[in-house]
């Protein structure tokens, strides 16, 4: 998988090998992945884990700059560019990925449960090409 920026400009073997590792994890536990662009040359891309009444989101820019976030989702609103969110990680994408895969589930101890103001980090771009969506197999 491409790093991701405004335009994606490095080959997936820069990726770290832990990195990779935690990419692989999030299709083992069946997160979408979205695409905005080219296979080969991405705009943005994202992960998406959608439960109940939640979604955990991770959206990559690259290597150096991602961010997760848990947004409620009770009432039918999308799951990018939120209103409020319940928690958010600004980070390189290896600890933002970390981050959003370390958090509780909902109703577990420690979850996150406070809304808050997103920071600037949690939205899209405006100029975006339509999304590919990358359903997870099985």
């Amino acid at each position: 998988m491409p790093t991701v920026t405004g335009k994606l400009d490095k080959p997936a073997e820069r990726f770290s090998l832990e990195l990779e590792d935690l990419l692989k994890e999030l299709r083992r536990r069946r997160w979408t992945l979205i695409r905005w662009g080219p296979e080969r040359q991405p705009q943005l891309m994202a992960a998406m884990f959608k439960r109940q009444s939640c979604a955990d989101v991770l959206i990559l820019r690259d290597e150096h700059r991602a961010t997760g976030y848990r947004v409620p989702t009770m009432d039918d609103t999308g799951v990018f560019n939120p209103e409020r969110v319940s928690y958010q990680y600004h980070s390189s994408a290896l600890w933002a990925l970390r981050a959003i895969l370390g958090l509780p589930e909902p109703g577990e101890p420690g979850a996150p449960m406070a809304l808050e103001a997103p920071d600037v980090p949690c939205f899209l771009p405006d100029d975006l090409p339509q999304p590919v969506i990358i359903r997870p197999l099985g």
